[in-house]
């Protein structure tokens, strides 16, 4: 069977799967989430797997991030929807797991000693231009330092898989399967949480609008990389995965538990793998600014004593503290800077050395900008298939203006009663704490950059959902249930043309024969 008919078969189940979702008798519909029976909890699973399926079995296609292709190759890509030739950079793959062999062979540096002496001999080895006009080989992306070459990624992935991994096997573990099993637990994960947000706080959700919540938002929180999975959404995925956890034993530590004990080793947990997501990718773990509303609820809490409280506290902010000082030692045994994880240092397109410190950079230009960038740009149709570029986030995404709606007087009346107000309003004003400083770090704001939030725009249109289900009337009810569902299988149709765009080293950019066949697949062969 060619791909043409797969594209056409997988087309029509998705139109026949829309419209069982989408129609009035549908008795999910009328199947709140405090009611689901055993069979539910079948139909769940089966959606949990398939989805992790689709989402991390394609991680695997492309041959630049796989492994089968190692040398730089000029190709062509959609830059803003114009097609454009391009040097695609042989960035190694396998940073995390040479991490993991200076680790295990006592040292941090990453290199085997083999310097190019015109690049130790530069005065400022970070100027791209200059590199290039001297025909300087280096080594892409990585962080030169002291005659060294180091990972300006975090370890924690290495810690986690890669080390284990290669103890186990004696066979290192290549980065995008690293990112198949982040990926796969954030899409458990944010199952699990959404699962649980509904059951205890939004009892009247039905169970089609769950189900087809978990789907998008696992897809939508994850999807770049299901194009590009290796090294940079590596360091992206593994955060957020640790993000959603933490925010799993956040939400049962300090709303859910009922006995005291359990409800410390929760929140110790939940600290802990918030840390670590500082040690993955620092933008992302920005969203441990959460733990001011579970501050909040802890102290607030009738039914804790004063010692308990301070305990909790305690215990909650442990973590941190001895991560924290764990990662500036190695940020400090490495660049002598307990701050510098190596981004200053990183031989790429543009010279970041010369950046200076956040109060230097300093524009409020710059911010606006950025945010605008992120959030509301839009970008011309392409002339040909995918026709499509990536927008900003509520433009490619209307679902997530959902996420909004915590901010109204009602959603917030009803969100407070609940103890989940400032929890939801946090989750939507932290995503552009994460756009500014992105916007200082990065010389241009990507697609992939966008992975560090949307997770986070996710649970908060889940909760404004979750809570206007609760209070809005049957007639505008159906209404909204309708426009979830569409706004949801939309997220699937635009991340499957995004999965299309051939850029950052992705499949279709190695096979564009490949979107042919897709484009007459969408349209059944005519």
């Amino acid at each position: 069977m060619s791909l043409q008919h797969i594209v056409s078969i997988c087309y029509l189940c998705f139109i026949l799967l829309f419209i069982f979702f989408i129609r009035p008798s549908n008795s999910w519909h009328h199947t709140d989430i405090s009611e689901i029976k055993p069979v539910h909890n079948y139909y769940l699973m089966v959606t949990l797997i398939a989805t992790v399926m689709v989402a991390v079995l394609p991680m695997s296609l492309s041959p630049y991030w796989n492994g089968t292709i190692v040398n730089n190759i000029k190709k062509q890509e959609y830059r803003n929807g114009t097609l454009v030739d391009v040097i695609v950079y042989n960035a190694d793959k396998q940073q995390y797991d040479r991490l993991g062999d200076a680790l295990l062979n006592g040292h941090l540096y990453i290199d085997n000693g083999k310097i190019d002496p015109a690049l130790e001999n530069m005065e400022n080895p970070y100027d791209a231009v200059l590199r290039e006009k001297l025909g300087v080989a280096f080594n892409w992306d990585e962080a030169y330092y002291n005659h060294h070459y180091y990972m300006y990624f975090g370890p924690v992935p290495t810690l986690l898989l890669f080390i284990p991994f290669k103890l186990l096997t004696r066979t290192a573990l290549l980065a995008y399967q690293a990112t198949q099993v982040f990926a796969g637990m954030s899409i458990v994960g944010l199952f699990y949480l959404l699962y649980i947000l509904a059951v205890h706080f939004f009892k009247k959700l039905p169970f089609s609008v769950y189900l087809v919540l978990s789907v998008a938002f696992s897809v939508l929180s994850i999807g770049y990389s299901i194009a590009a999975p290796a090294l940079y959404c590596t360091a992206i995925v593994s955060a957020v995965c640790l993000m959603i956890w933490s925010i799993i034993f956040f939400i049962k530590g300090a709303w859910l538990a009922k006995d005291e004990n359990i409800s410390k080793i929760y929140l110790f947990v939940g600290g802990f793998l918030g840390a670590l997501a500082f040690g993955c990718r620092p933008p992302v773990a920005l969203a441990n600014l959460l733990v001011l509303s579970v501050i909040a609820q802890i102290v607030k809490k009738q039914n804790a004593g004063h010692s308990d409280k301070t305990k909790k506290l305690v215990l909650l902010l442990l973590p941190y503290f001895f991560v924290g000082i764990t990662l500036m030692l190695y940020n400090y045994a490495r660049f002598d800077n307990a701050f510098e994880f190596g981004q200053s240092y990183q031989l790429t397109v543009t010279d970041q050395h010369q950046y200076g410190s956040f109060i230097e950079r300093f524009n409020m230009k710059t911010i606006v900008l950025g945010c605008l960038s992120n959030f509301y740009a839009i970008c011309p149709l392409s002339e040909r298939f995918p026709f499509v570029w990536y927008n900003g986030t509520f433009i490619s995404f209307p679902i997530l203006l959902f996420s909004v709606k915590v901010l109204s007087k009602s959603i917030s009346s009803f969100l407070k009663e609940r103890g989940l107000n400032y929890f939801s309003i946090l989750m939507f004003l932290i995503p552009f704490i994460i756009t500014i400083f992105d916007s200082y770090w990065a010389p241009y704001l990507l697609e992939r950059y966008r992975l560090d939030f949307y997770f986070l725009l996710c649970i908060a249109s889940f909760i404004a959902i979750g809570a206007l289900l609760e209070i809005v009337s049957e007639k505008k009810k159906k209404i909204l249930l309708c426009s979830i569902i569409l706004l949801s299988f939309a997220v699937f149709a635009i991340e499957f043309l995004f999965f299309c765009i051939p850029v950052d080293g992705s499949y279709t950019l190695f096979y564009p024969e490949v979107l042919d066949a897709i484009y007459k697949g969408l349209r059944f062969g005519l």
